[in-house]
Formats: structure tokens, sequence, C-alpha cells
């Protein structure tokens, strides 16, 4: 002789403002992460005018034009991200 249990499950509404407290959180997240991606942008641009510079003053004894012109640029590119 078999036995089969079986369990019934009664329907069960989610909690008034889950969904509204899901959407919030969410949108929290998505707005934290791209304040991030923006952050992680800015500061490898700092490293690449950074290294513009760097890569000037290697140059500025044998090239001094070409150091200049690398200067102005990593000045451009400065003061691009700190207006936007």
């Amino acid at each position: 002789m078999n036995t089969i249990t079986v369990s019934g499950v009664a329907k069960v509404r989610e909690p008034r403002g889950a969904l509204w407290a899901a959407q919030a959180v969410i949108a929290l997240w998505q707005l934290l992460a791209r304040k991030r991606r923006e952050r992680v942008a800015v500061d490898a641009m700092a490293q690449e005018i950074a290294r513009v510079r760097a890569l000037a003053r290697h140059h500025m004894t044998t090239d001094p034009g070409f150091a200049a012109d690398l200067l102005a640029a990593a000045d451009r590119h400065e003061a691009a991200r700190d207006a936007g």
C-alpha cells in the first residue's frame, strides 16, 4: 500500500507597498552604480593626465616643443574634465 501526502498552499498577496519599495531600492542601486562608474572614469582620466605630464617632463630636455604640446593637451583635458 502506498501513501501520498498532498499539501495545498494558500495564495498570498504581496505586502502592501512591497512593489513600491522594491522599485525604490532598484532605483537607488542603479543611481549608486552610475555614480561609481562616473567616479572610476574621472579617476582613470586623472591617471592619464598624470601620465601625459610625466611623459612631457621626460621629453623636456630633448624636445621642449613636444613637451609643451603634451602639457597643453593635459591642461585642456583637465579643464574639460573639471568643466564637465
